[in-house]
């Protein structure tokens, strides 16, 4: 077989795989939040594109990393219907914090489960939650049980969250609160 050949079969392999593109995305319940907010991120998976019959039973890995002193991990919970073949796991390296879990049983199109946090950056940081195949020996840990297990590998996207100070108004509201209940002081010890 010849270069050109080659070339040729590979960019149809592309193309194909491209056309079999499914995709796991990170869903963040706001894109800013203050310090010390909590927030969530849903986890949702479009494989209407992926091989196999339709409705499928998909199954993954994941690794969800993000820096630490910028986000506090509460934990994951997985939508209804959908279980685990790995447990939930969680490493630290450093100011690196990595959670990773194996999901199966998802829809075609839904929520695989929900990751839930508590921004701790200084206001002006912008957190990022890395996402990613958590299988680095076959290629794809992405895989339609139904006819058969067919992998596939799906288009995955992290997220992004501004921490952001609070607003002018609730500093506002929280002086005039602390006004108020000095003047009433006051008012009892001068009377």
């Amino acid at each position: 077989m010849n270069f050109r050949t080659l070339s040729t079969a590979l960019l149809l392999l592309t193309a194909g795989a491209t056309a079999q593109a499914a995709s796991l995305v990170l869903v963040p319940s706001a894109s800013t939040v203050a310090p010390n907010g909590s927030f969530t991120v849903d986890l949702v998976l479009d494989a209407t594109s992926a091989p196999g019959l339709h409705p499928g039973t998909f199954s993954g890995q994941i690794l969800l990393d993000f820096n630490k002193t910028q986000l506090s991990y509460g934990g994951f919970a997985a939508a209804s219907g959908v279980t685990f073949y790995l447990p939930t796991a969680v490493a630290t390296n450093g100011n690196s914090q990595t959670v990773s879990f194996g999901f199966i049983k998802p829809g075609d199109v839904g929520t695989v489960g929900t990751f839930s946090f508590t921004a701790l950056g200084a206001p002006g940081t912008l957190a990022t939650l890395g996402l990613v195949d958590g299988d680095d020996f076959f290629g794809s840990s992405f895989v339609n049980k139904v006819p058969t297990d067919q992998r596939f590998t799906p288009v995955i996207t992290g997220a992004q969250v501004s921490i952001v100070p609070l607003p002018a108004g609730i500093w506002l509201l929280g002086t005039a609160v602390g006004v108020l209940g000095l003047r009433r002081r006051f008012r009892r010890t001068a009377g």
